[in-house]
């Protein structure tokens, strides 16, 4: 097997296996009326595959135009995803909810554009080669910060502050240069997301979950009977209790109904795909071709980055680990 088959595999097989598991979680469970999670499935299984769908456009819009093109396009996308996020303000497009507008809401779909702006800035980060043009994408990243902390979404925020590191990092910035200046801006950062009320409320129930158990310390104490009960092998696929007591299963906690319904193995199976993934970034970043092209190596770390902190987020947070 080639270099360039076995990274399509590490990236392509551990996706499609992670997308088809997702796919059963939301749709394996009895219809519970009212039920704002995976208890309702014909909704969210709609909403996976719709995602699924996205990801396999841009996918192939990514294979079909090459590097090149998308380098060319790099401020035009970025722009466009820059709209797209700030349109969470917009009256009638924006969806206000827990306090924070993260949502967009247009006809019958909906969805957050964070992830599309995170990975706007890893390509426009990694198109800039001369110094005018990095500084100017240097700005654009820190502007694409500032928007996700205005609505407020700080993990969000976090995510592409780590992104744009990664990027400059990846096309040959020294890290003497970019450690200092990434560790007082997520100190910043997690600092200002300690202003907000809702924060705040959540590292108290993670800090004490049993004086807070109508508040958030309740998604606490859920997530440990759920990592408790799937400890060994699990509960079955739909019979867990986690996705009807946790407030986003779906979503926020899937990996806490993974655990609980196919146990340890399918946490491992699930951690074991992420990291292949990762594996099949590692060897793109290597290439022969990526060697050459500083740029090439700068877009497969900032992608990596964008791919992998929130899948280590996710799982710190499930495990309880994190608040």
């Amino acid at each position: 097997m080639g270099r360039r088959t076995l990274t399509l595999c590490l990236l392509l097989v551990p996706a499609v296996g992670l997308g088809a598991l997702g796919l059963l979680l939301v749709a394996g469970a009895p219809a519970r009326p009212g039920a704002a999670g995976v208890g309702a499935p014909a909704h969210f299984a709609a909403r996976q595959l719709v995602g699924l769908a996205v990801g396999a456009v841009l996918g192939g819009l990514a294979a079909r135009l090459g590097t090149r093109r998308w380098f060319a396009a790099a401020p035009v996308v970025f722009l466009a995803a820059l709209v797209l996020t700030l349109a969470v303000f917009a009256p009638g497009i924006g969806v206000r909810a827990a306090g924070a507008r993260r949502w967009v809401h247009l006809g019958a779909l909906s969805g957050g554009p964070a992830p599309f702006l995170v990975g706007a800035v890893a390509l426009l980060v990694a198109a800039a080669r001369e110094p005018r043009a990095r500084a100017f994408a240097t700005a654009g990243a820190l502007l694409a910060v500032l928007a996700l902390v205005v609505e407020p979404d700080f993990s969000a925020a976090a995510i592409a502050l780590a992104v744009a590191f990664a990027a400059l990092a990846g096309g040959g910035v020294a890290g003497r240069r970019l450690l200092p200046a990434a560790g007082l801006l997520l100190i910043a950062l997690a600092v200002g997301a300690t202003r907000f009320g809702y924060v705040d409320n959540r590292i108290r129930g993670f800090l004490a979950p049993q004086s807070d158990r109508r508040g958030k310390g309740f998604e606490v104490l859920a997530l440990a009977h759920a990592n408790a009960a799937g400890a060994s092998h699990g509960v079955g696929l739909g019979h867990g209790s986690a996705r009807h007591r946790l407030s986003s299963p779906a979503s926020d906690y899937a990996f806490a109904v993974v655990g609980e319904e196919l146990g340890r193995t399918g946490a491992l199976a699930v951690v074991a795909a992420w990291l292949a993934i990762g594996a099949g970034v590692v060897l793109a970043a290597r290439s022969p071709a990526a060697r050459l092209d500083p740029a090439a190596r700068a877009l497969a770390a900032g992608l990596g980055t964008a791919l992998g902190a929130p899948v280590a987020l996710h799982i710190a947070v499930c495990r309880g680990w994190l608040p």
